[in-house]
């Protein structure tokens, strides 16, 4: 029998997370020729999540917190599934992506496999205290994506990151997250469960607060591209939940709605929606500027 495959997201809790896990399909169908299944697992069904192919729903509640991510283990809709974070917008084809997972463990993710002395990954060595015996490298990661093919050691993976949850603290993670973070749980038990993660590949997904100054974004033809060196173009861009709020997403979400509304008429109603955005854009750096003038001028008078 032939294996299924297809994706997966998260979307719990406030209103806002189901319409960007909403974008998110939209954008993966938009530019897929050959749309595979995705699935959202949820704490309840709405509008929202109808449009989805497979509906899951947590059948215990949802934490409303990262630590959801790491119930993926006992929700996979297919035998081979790759999730993605809600707040990530597609600007390609996003099957492209199983050939990058092609070799990987059962459960892998974009990251990097370091040596026990180094201090860059999500966990050092020295803070891991009894497990130390059973640490071989140090994990780091990007959790925007999550390979997973279903099995016993993908679930162990899951199993082992919830046990290590409630004693967090102590391990001494990196990141600043405001409630415990699913990466660093993952990271530590890949590294306990002898999974790796596969060399990052830009083009695959890229983090848009890590390059918000160098990168040119315009779903309209697809193009997400990082004008700095090494320059380079992506097929998927992690915006982040803070900056799903900002004008540029918000002009994203618009141009793709009029792409998806009326494929033959959009052009010049894509110039009128980029050009909307352009102005509103120009009046939010001017007060940003004026804002900073302000402060500076204050802190003079002050004496500060």
């Amino acid at each position: 029998m032939k294996k299924t495959k297809g994706f997966i997201t998260i979307a719990t809790g406030k209103e806002e997370y189901y319409m960007l896990a909403r974008n998110l399909l939209h954008s993966y169908r938009y530019f897929c020729n050959s749309p595979l299944p995705f699935a959202i697992l949820t704490d309840r069904e709405n509008k929202y999540t109808s449009e989805f192919d497979d509906v899951l729903v947590f059948s215990h509640g949802a934490s409303c917190s990262y630590l959801d991510k790491l119930e993926l283990g006992e929700y996979l809709p297919y035998d081979i599934t790759i999730f993605i974070d809600a707040d990530c917008l597609a600007y390609g084809d996003l099957n492209q992506l199983f050939r990058y997972f092609e070799g990987a463990d059962d459960f892998s993710c974009f990251g990097r496999v370091l040596p026990l002395e180094d201090q860059t990954g999500w966990f050092e060595y020295e803070n891991l205290g009894k497990f130390k015996s059973q640490v071989q490298y140090v994990v780091g990661l990007h959790g925007g994506i999550y390979y997973m093919r279903r099995g016993p050691v993908c679930k162990q993976i899951f199993d082992t990151a919830r046990n290590l949850a409630p004693n967090y603290s102590q391990f001494k993670f990196k990141g600043k997250f405001e409630t415990p973070g699913d990466e660093p749980l993952v990271a530590l038990s890949m590294a306990l469960n002898n999974c790796k993660p596969i060399p990052f590949e830009r083009e695959a997904i890229c983090c848009y607060w890590e390059y918000r100054d160098c990168i040119e974004i315009d779903i309209s033809i697809g193009r997400a591209e990082i004008t700095s060196m090494p320059k380079g173009k992506t097929c998927l861009v992690h915006w982040g939940t803070r900056f799903t709020k900002e004008l540029l997403y918000q002009e994203q979400v618009e141009l793709l709605a009029i792409l998806e509304e009326n494929e033959y008429a959009s052009p010049r109603r894509v110039r009128r929606c980029k050009r909307k955005y352009a102005s509103l854009m120009l009046k939010e750096r001017g007060k940003t500027f004026l804002s900073r003038i302000r402060n500076k001028m204050d802190r003079i008078l002050s004496g500060k």
